[in-house]
């Protein structure tokens, strides 16, 4: 008998994927504060006609569950793709385009191919695509369920953009919905499913005006609003005040850090936690511009690595860290008077940034800062992840190729993090 053994691939040691997004761990805490501030919103939202797209897609894909489940697809997945492509087919790249999540990979798998499916464009709608985007909002104002099916204001919304499109009621948009109910159905049912409904370009661009994100009529418009501003049992925190103070809203002029100061004028109740997220803010900007610029600063030298300590005499580094150990205090006070249920918000920041709390000279800052970097990464995932940079030695590093980025400026008096101040006014811009 001749005895067999495993083959063995080359050794692959835990923690070298990539960790390639906050690499100093400060966005949980900026996340939660924005939460408190207004529910249900998230910074990736832009365009709040998908809201729309949702809730008709929900009455679309009705009564197709009991179709065989694919591991790669389900119906309102490929409500999403035959949506985006229509949107990305009929529409060229500007500004009533912009927001489309996805719309890049979705054009080139429309020139490389000609359709979206799970490999070319989305497979799972968590955290991308609009599905994935939108969800929390949707389900807050009862447009869908938890499962994407149809929730209580579905067909109040779907009723008010079938007026829009120039219907009496809802109930004459069941001609368009039973040939999107079968597109879906058919693209379903392809092997892989894929968007591929067989349509010619009129029906493409028939899907692609009826929810494009520009194009809501008045009465989504109105039914929209109103589900935002005056839904007494479905609030959404500080949105009602963010969205009368940006009559006038510039995405390029804006400035969180200014719409703050005005809602604290506006809504003096929020003034506890108004504080908190300009304590944490200041805290965190001063830690990721003394990050960038080390960073920056270690890219150049190669293979010898840079000495940590050499960026002690960097005067924008020394700038962002002195006086670290106050901001701090301060952060940790104002986030001690805001209350999250779901975690102690002033336990997590002081066990997170610990070592910031004391006072530091430039040089031992910087040290503290490349070993907060390596703690972050380690604590990503079971076994970790890669950090940015490769230790040389107890005060020497070599930043990897993918991080080196050219230096920027710092910008002290910033806000690091976004406080769903720029999609609010991105849907009322949409809505006027």
């Amino acid at each position: 008998m001749i005895a067999s053994f495993p083959f063995m691939t080359t050794y692959d040691p835990p923690g070298t994927s990539e960790g390639t997004l906050d690499p100093l761990g400060l966005y949980q805490i900026a996340d939660q504060l924005a939460v408190q501030l207004v529910p249900a919103v998230r910074e990736r939202m832009r365009r709040i006609r998908f809201v729309t797209a949702m809730a008709v897609g929900a009455i679309v894909t009705e009564g197709l569950e009991q179709y065989p489940k694919h591991l790669d697809a389900s119906p309102y997945l490929i409500w999403e793709w035959l949506v985006v492509e229509a949107i990305v087919r009929q529409m060229a790249d500007g500004s009533d385009i912009g927001g489309v999540p996805g719309r890049h990979m979705a054009r080139r798998a429309i020139d490389q191919h000609g359709y979206l499916d799970a490999r070319s464009y989305l497979k799972t709608p968590r955290i991308f695509g609009f599905h994935g985007i939108y969800k929390r909002l949707a389900v807050h104002l009862g447009l869908v369920d938890v499962h994407l099916g149809l929730g209580p204001n579905a067909e109040k919304l779907a009723d008010a953009w079938a007026r829009g499109q120039g219907l009496a009621r809802l109930s004459e948009a069941k001609p368009i919905i039973s040939r999107w109910q079968e597109a879906v159905r058919k693209s379903l049912n392809e092997k892989p499913p894929r968007a591929k409904p067989g349509w010619i370009g009129e029906k493409w661009a028939e899907l692609a005006r009826s929810f494009a994100p520009a194009s809501a009529r008045a009465t989504e418009k109105h039914f929209l609003e109103e589900l935002l501003l005056e839904s007494e049992d479905r609030p959404l925190g500080a949105f009602p005040a963010i969205w009368q103070l940006q009559e006038r809203y510039d995405d390029d002029q804006f400035r969180e850090e200014d719409l703050h100061d005005r809602l604290e004028k506006r809504q003096p109740k929020y003034k506890p936690l108004l504080d908190a997220i300009r304590g944490y803010e200041a805290f965190a900007r001063s830690l990721q511009d003394a990050f960038d610029v080390l960073k920056a600063e270690a890219a150049g030298p190669d293979a010898q690595g840079f000495v940590v300590s050499e960026i002690a005499s960097d005067k924008d580094f020394k700038r962002s860290v002195t006086g670290l150990h106050k901001r701090f205090d301060t952060a940790h006070r104002a986030l001690g008077e805001v209350t999250i249920t779901s975690l102690s918000i002033q336990n997590l920041f002081a066990e997170r940034f610990k070592l910031f709390s004391e006072p530091l000279d430039a040089g031992s800052c910087a040290l503290a800062l490349c070993e907060h970097h390596l703690k972050v990464q380690r604590g990503k995932a079971a076994d970790g992840k890669r950090p940015w940079f490769d230790r040389l030695g107890p005060d020497r590093i070599y930043v990897r190729h993918r991080y080196r980025e050219a230096r920027r400026d710092i910008a002290p008096d910033r806000y690091l993090h976004e406080y769903r101040g720029r999609p609010i006014g991105r849907f009322r811009a949409d809505l006027s």
